[in-house]
C-alpha cells in the first residue's frame, strides 16, 4: 500500500503540466525514432553517433544537478528543463523553422500549464522593516515562524505555496506565522545574519521564536560558514520545526490560559 506522500507525488506528476513538461522533453527523440514521422521530418530514422554523445552529456548534467533534489517533482523539472534546451538545439540542427515551432511549444506549456501550486487559505503576517522585531517581542506568548524571503529567488517563490499550506494547517490565536521581504529590508537580513545576495543560499530562511527570542532556523550555517542544505517540502519543514510537538504545546497553552479567567470567576 503506498502512503499518502507518495500517492500525493503520483498525482502531482500525473497533471497535464507535468505530463507534457515530459511529452517535450523527449520529442525529439521520438520523433527521430518513429516511423512515420521520422521519415517525413528527418533525413533517416536513427540517432546519429553526435545524437548519442549529446544524450550522453545530457545524462552526465541531469545526474549533477539533481543530486540533492528534495523531491520528485523538483526532479523531474530540473530533467525536463535541460533535456528541452537539448531538444531545442537539436532541432535547429536539423532545421531552424522546426526548432522555433518546439519554441513556440514550450512557451504556450509554460503559459498555459503552468506549473502546480498550492491554492488554497493561507494564514500569514506580512511584515514591513523594524515592526518585526517590534511585535515579536510585544507578542512574547505567541509563537512565531518567520519566512525571510526575496520576491525575486526562484527557492523562495517555490517554497511560497508550501509555506501558505503549512501556515494554513498549524495557525492559532499563539502559533502564528509571518513573512518579510530581506531583499527590501537589507538591516533586518543583517540583523538576523542573513545573506540576500545574488548567490546566497540562505533564501529562504525560516525562523522559530519563541518568548520573543530565536529558538531554531532553517538552513543552518556550519562552523566554517557553509549553508547547510534544506528540503523545502511540507513533510521535512513539519518534521525540522517539530511542528506537531509546537502545536500541541501552543494548543494546551492557549487552553489554560483561556480557563484561567474561568476558574477566576468561580473563585
Amino acid at each position: 500500500m503506498l502512503s499518502e506522500p507518495t500517492l500525493k507525488t503520483i498525482r502531482v506528476l500525473l497533471s497535464p503540466h507535468y505530463l507534457t513538461n515530459i511529452l517535450l522533453a523527449v520529442v525529439f527523440f521520438v520523433c527521430k525514432t518513429t516511423y512515420p514521422i521520422c521519415s517525413f521530418l528527418f533525413e533517416d530514422c536513427h540517432l546519429v553517433l553526435k545524437e548519442w554523445d549529446w544524450l550522453l552529456f545530457l545524462a552526465c548534467i541531469i545526474v549533477l544537478k539533481n543530486r540533492k533534489q528534495a523531491t520528485a517533482e523538483e526532479y523531474v523539472s530540473v530533467t525536463c528543463m535541460f533535456a528541452k534546451v537539448l531538444n531545442a538545439l537539436l532541432f535547429f540542427k536539423t532545421d531552424p523553422v522546426y526548432a522555433f515551432v518546439y519554441v513556440v511549444f514550450c512557451l504556450l506549456q509554460f503559459i498555459f500549464l503552468p506549473q502546480p501550486s498550492y491554492s488554497g487559505p493561507e494564514y500569514i503576517t506580512y511584515f514591513r522593516g523594524p515592526n518585526l522585531a517590534e511585535t515579536i517581542q510585544r507578542e512574547k506568548k505567541t509563537t512565531w515562524i518567520i519566512e525571510f524571503y526575496a520576491a525575486w529567488s526562484p527557492p523562495c517563490v517555490t517554497f511560497s505555496g508550501v509555506f501558505s499550506e503549512v501556515s494554513s494547517s498549524y495557525h492559532m490565536d499563539n502559533l502564528k506565522f509571518g513573512k518579510i521581504d530581506v531583499s527590501r529590508y537589507p538591516k533586518v537580513a543583517e540583523k538576523y545574519d542573513i545573506n540576500t545576495g545574488a548567490l546566497s543560499k540562505q533564501l529562504p530562511t525560516v525562523v522559530l521564536f519563541q518568548d520573543g527570542k530565536e529558538k531554531m532556523r532553517r538552513p543552518l550555517l556550519a562552523p566554517n560558514g557553509r549553508v547547510l542544505k534544506t528540503a523545502w517540502t511540507k513533510e521535512n519543514i513539519i518534521s525540522e520545526f517539530e511542528l506537531n510537538s509546537v502545536y500541541a504545546d501552543c494548543k494546551k497553552n492557549l487552553k489554560i490560559k483561556k480557563e484561567k479567567p474561568k476558574q477566576e470567576k468561580q473563585d
